[in-house]
């Protein structure tokens, strides 16, 4: 329970400090979206400690000058990840190989909520 509220804190705290430049779907309708930046949700515990993950999602942005892909994914259990909308690194051959609506199934690496992709394939 204090782990939720430590993350819900956090999460505000960072999303109403930060420029707008991905936005976080926390599944709530009728609310503003949240942002999301780098570290969101993250005790400095997290920060430190780089786990791997996979979803499934849609591509919903495509930003190859920043290297980010935006995924509006699944929920992500092991990490324990609602389903969202959030950016992730990724390589220029990752971006290359895939399109804005396609759906998805990726691997990536997370440090608290700094994702970067590792793997992703289009589902057919």
């Amino acid at each position: 329970m204090k782990i939720h509220i430590l993350l819900l804190t956090a999460t505000l705290l960072t999303a109403c400090s930060k420029a707008p430049d991905e936005v976080v779907d926390t599944g709530q309708r009728g609310a503003e979206p949240m942002q999301m930046a780098d570290g969101v949700g993250a005790s400095a515990d997290d920060a430190a400690t780089t786990t791997k993950a996979s979803a499934t999602g849609t591509i919903e942005a495509i930003d190859a000058a920043a290297g980010k892909i935006t995924i509006a994914h699944e929920p992500v259990p092991s990490l324990q990840w609602p389903a969202m909308t959030m950016g992730f690194r990724a390589t220029p051959e990752q971006i290359a190989s895939v399109q804005v609506g396609q759906t998805v199934r990726f691997d990536f690496e997370s440090k608290g909520m700094d994702a970067a992709i590792t793997q992703i394939v289009p589902v057919e």
